[in-house]
């Protein structure tokens, strides 16, 4: 074939498979059998196989490739992904209705979309290609997760709209009931931990570093809102903006109806709550939002939650079952939180063997002894609790709990402070608090050491080569070779994670050393005020109290953890390990903003996804194909064809050398 016949071929290929994955994905109504769809993709590798210069990132081919994920760097949302309010009674429902209506000055439209429970996600277009995907994170700030969504086959990597537009269409990451299960049946057979809902099994699939697994997930996507437009046409409705999703092959809820007024909602909530069992995905409830955006903008929003939506949950399933015991687990900061032990129940389609009974105030308030009968719910549709004891079923043989006065771990005195309704161990040598604090330092949202889990924890607490956080950073090959779980490879992998966690923003330090009442949106502003960790562990608690978002309550828990022997020991090996204690202020990096690179040859002194890394972090961007807009073409040892045509179209080539120049120059 001619050039030119080879890109119609391709062009079509890429169309027709594009077509049958919006058919079999998101309109369910497939027209070729698996084995012809295969086929269709296997020319289309081929093809680009034998004519590289011709894949570009819209591909069908590159949904899944060999990289692997970055570290789920931060992206800072533009407006905020609030969470909505929700109600649970169609009382509750009303009031929200009233009060919208009062402050619109009018009556209004609103549509209805089923509540799906999956994991919040936006994901930005520009020029009609898919450019990046981030989760939710705390609102203001989420991961990117572009690569792992990028395997979500639902999802277009291309859509019609012109050059010069963006879109950032924000919707729920999900999995549908027959798919957990499948996932579920897999890790039974792979001998590893179930997941406990679909919700908790599609967020796990999504942070995967490794994207070959997030697709073998089949995760699916569906749009319910949108952040930014430029480019095209705003749409005026909610209505209008589902429209436009539709017409570019974005999915959007399969649920929806239009509600003229509150009674037409209410009649839509209790028909989803009678139908939700038949849909193929968990839902937990209803969203109604004002269709006009023109009202919603009136209407506007608080600090966390618009005003012009509400969520209109589902009552909680429940089921009735015994206590058999009491058990009493300690935690990470030494609150000692009792849980009970059930005769296992179904509820809500997930098999329930405890539930927690939060602190002993809870215990009193239900008047709940060991043998009785109770009555259990999944709240929210995801954390059993107990809601209620059915005395009238007791025999007799039913046994007081007794709020225990020594630590269950330690044996060390409980302490309940005046203002508290929690129990304490304030041994900081508790082992129990030691390794939970030592897998939250390592946990994704802190120091993320890849590798570091619970069972590795475990074992090296239980063979004496950890006792506290620093001891991670002692850790040598030699050592972890002695475990049975570690190999050659596994040790190397471990310890280079540990390496690199050196380098996380003093943000992630302050939030993985595990300050009482520090979140991650309080360390980062923290880090932000402080800059550096011996600032911020010298600080006064009235230099704290003055921080607006931080009350008195916060400012005495970092005071007097920082003032601990043990802390300012930690705090000097920290420093003395090599560990960043600098806050990096990590404002976007706009340097090669417009400039695109396409790399070609083996380069000498970093892999090319550390050099892809380098370029995108500074806001440029990287192509696998060379064409006229192309900025620069980055040429190592042994260059392919990419070369050539870039010396033919007059691009500028440039070394390694010159390249790490422009990079350190601009």
């Amino acid at each position: 074939m001619t050039e030119k016949e080879v890109i119609d071929r391709i062009n079509y290929l890429r169309d027709e498979i594009r077509r049958h994955e919006y058919l079999y994905y998101v309109k369910n109504q497939p027209e070729i059998s698996d084995f012809e769809f295969d086929a269709l993709m296997k020319e289309l590798k081929d093809l680009e196989s034998s004519h590289p210069h011709l894949i570009t990132p819209d591909s069908p081919t590159q949904r899944v490739g060999g990289n692997i994920a970055s570290d789920f760097t931060p992206v800072k949302h533009n407006p905020p992904m609030l969470s909505l309010d929700n109600c649970y009674s169609e009382e509750e429902f009303i009031e929200w209705y009233n009060r919208a209506k009062r402050l619109c000055g009018a009556n209004f439209e609103m549509i209805g979309e089923a509540k799906i429970d999956g994991l919040s996600c936006a994901i930005e277009y520009e020029d009609g290609i898919f450019k990046r995907a981030s989760t939710r994170g705390d609102g203001e700030v989420g991961e990117d997760v572009t690569y792992n969504v990028k395997t979500i086959k639902s999802l277009p990597l291309k859509i019609n709209l012109p050059k010069n537009s963006f879109i950032e269409v924000r919707g729920e990451v999900y999995l549908t009931k027959k798919d957990f299960e499948q996932i579920n049946h897999n890790q039974i057979k792979n001998n590893e931990e179930l997941f406990s809902n679909p919700r908790n099994a599609a967020s796990g699939s999504l942070r995967q570093k490794n994207p070959e697994i997030t697709a073998s997930r089949n995760l699916r996507f569906m749009t319910h809102s949108y952040g930014r437009i430029s480019g095209i046409p705003e749409p005026a409705t909610h209505m209008e903006y589902l429209k436009l999703c539709e017409d570019l092959k974005i999915p959007t809820n399969s649920v929806k109806r239009i509600c003229r007024n509150e009674n037409d909602a209410i009649n839509f909530y209790r028909e989803m709550a009678q139908k939700r069992d038949e849909l193929d995905f968990e839902i937990d409830g209803i969203v109604l939002k004002i269709n006009s955006f023109e009202l919603q903008k009136k209407l506007g929003s608080t600090s966390k939650s618009p005003r012009w939506a509400i969520a209109f949950k589902f009552k909680a399933h429940q089921s009735r079952t015994k206590l058999k015991n009491v058990i009493f687990s300690v935690g990470r900061t030494g609150i000692v939180t009792p849980v009970a032990e059930l005769e296992q129940v179904r509820c809500g389609g997930v098999n329930i063997t405890s539930a927690t009974l939060h602190n002993f105030d809870e215990i009193k308030r239900l008047g709940i002894k060991i043998g009785d009968t109770v009555i259990i719910e999944r709240a929210g549709d995801v954390i059993p609790k107990i809601v209620r004891v059915i005395a009238e079923e007791r025999n007799g043989s039913e046994r007081e709990i007794k709020i225990p006065d020594s630590c269950p771990v330690c044996g060390s005195r409980l302490i309940q402070e005046d203002d508290e309704i929690y129990i304490r161990c304030i041994n900081p040598n508790c082992p129990e608090q030691v390794r939970r604090s030592i897998i939250h330092f390592a946990s994704r949202d802190a120091m993320n050491i890849e590798g570091m889990g619970e069972s590795t924890v475990d074992k090296l607490i239980e063979k004496g080569m950890i006792k506290e956080i620093t001891d991670l950073y002692k850790l040598r090959k030699e050592d972890l070779l002695k475990l049975s779980l570690f190999k050659e490879k596994k040790a190397n992998n471990l310890l280079k994670q540990i390496e690199e966690s050196k380098n996380r923003n003093l943000d992630k330090l302050i939030y993985a050393i595990g300050i009482r009442h520090v979140g991650e949106k309080t360390a980062r502003i923290l880090a932000s005020k402080f800059k550096n960790l011996e600032n911020l562990s010298t600080s006064s608690f009235d230099e704290l109290s003055k921080i607006n978002e931080i009350g008195p309550v916060i400012a005495r828990s970092i005071s007097d953890f920082f003032n601990q022997e043990a802390v300012k020991k930690m705090v000097r090996e920290i420093k003395e390990l090599g560990i960043n204690t600098e806050y990096r202020d990590e404002a976007k990096d706009e340097r090669l903003k417009g400039l695109s690179f396409v790399f070609t040859g083996e380069l000498e002194t970093m892999a090319r996804d550390e050099a892809k890394k380098m370029v995108e972090d500074a806001g440029g961007s990287v192509m696998s194909s060379v064409s006229s807009n192309t900025s620069y073409v980055v040429a190592g040892n042994d260059p392919g064809s990419k070369y050539d045509k870039a010396k033919k179209l007059g691009i500028k080539i440039i070394d390694e050398k010159e390249f790490l120049k422009l990079i350190k120059r601009l």
